[in-house]
C-alpha cells in the first residue's frame, strides 16, 4: 500500500517484502500492513503492541529483555 508523499501519509518502516510496512496516516492512525494482514492502531495502541512484540522476539532470540526507547502510552489501553 505505497502512500505518496503528498498524500500526506507518513512512512514509518519497510519490511523485507513489497508491501510489508508500517504507515501513520493523515488522521493520526498507524497502519501496520504485513503480507494479507493490515491492522490499524491508535499510537497508544501501537506502542503496547510494539513492546509486547519487542519482548516476545528477545525471548524467542534467547537475549536479555531491552527496550531501546521508551514505549509509555499517554493514556491507559483496555484490551476490552
Amino acid at each position: 500500500m505505497n502512500h505518496p508523499p503528498s498524500s500526506g501519509w507518513t512512512p514509518l518502516a519497510r519490511g523485507e517484502i513489497e508491501g510489508d510496512e508500517i504507515n501513520r496516516c493523515p488522521g493520526g492512525h498507524i497502519h501496520l500492513d504485513y503480507g494479507n494482514l493490515s491492522i490499524r492502531f491508535e499510537r497508544d495502541e501501537f506502542l503496547v503492541f510494539t513492546r509486547m512484540v519487542l519482548e516476545a522476539a528477545t525471548r524467542l532470540a534467547g537475549t536479555p529483555p531491552a527496550t531501546p526507547f521508551a514505549l509509555n502510552p499517554s493514556t491507559p489501553i483496555s484490551l476490552n
